[in-house]
């Protein structure tokens, strides 16, 4: 056999090999530089919906506390002249007044936008805005009662909302390190 035809038949399978293995790699290449964009594009929605959230929450948090409520209602004046129990039955109301529509909508983004292991922390917040409300809704009917009876309401008021503030770090924490790329601690 001639020296040619032997060189050929030596180099072709590694010329096969060769090209294969550049035309898998531009493949991959190919898909990183349009995977690119989209990952970009899907972490800035993603950071807009925690973003929404946490401040959706911060504000219900800001209006629903049974002190600040007090307090702003004392400055409208819109406490003036009114029994402890009036006072009691309109500072209540103003916090079943406060919407939780921000939280429920920004809880539904983070859901569709994920990961999974966000969705449950966006829920508990949703829970505990909903608990606080409905035990403002429940106590509202009993601001007439006796002292010690609304001084309780009022502290579990508090602690409801203590309960919605306390569910916002571990949110805050879990969607920082998915946004910053650490893996997620369970």
């Amino acid at each position: 056999m001639e020296a040619e035809v032997l060189a050929a038949l030596v180099a072709t399978p590694a010329v096969l090999v060769t090209g294969g293995a550049a035309f898998f790699a531009g493949r991959a290449q190919a898909r990183a530089a349009l995977r690119g964009p989209v990952d970009s594009i899907r972490r800035s929605a993603q950071r807009d919906a925690y973003a929404d959230l946490l401040g959706a929450a911060r504000e219900y948090v800001r209006k629903a506390q049974w002190k600040a409520a007090w307090h702003r209602l004392m400055a409208e004046g819109a406490l003036r002249d009114l029994s402890d129990a009036q006072i009691q039955w309109r500072v209540v109301s103003s916090l079943t007044a406060v919407p939780i529509e921000p939280v429920r909508h920004a809880v539904a983004v983070v859901s569709l936008e994920g990961p999974e292991h966000l969705v449950p922390l966006a829920e508990a917040i949703e829970q505990c805005v909903v608990d606080l409300r409905e035990t403002a809704r429940q106590h509202r009917t009993s601001a007439a009662g006796t002292y010690g009876e609304r001084r309780e309401t009022n502290s579990l008021l508090e602690e409801k909302s203590a309960e919605v503030a306390a569910a916002i770090p571990p949110f805050v924490a879990a969607a920082r390190a998915h946004l910053n790329g650490s893996p997620p601690s369970l």
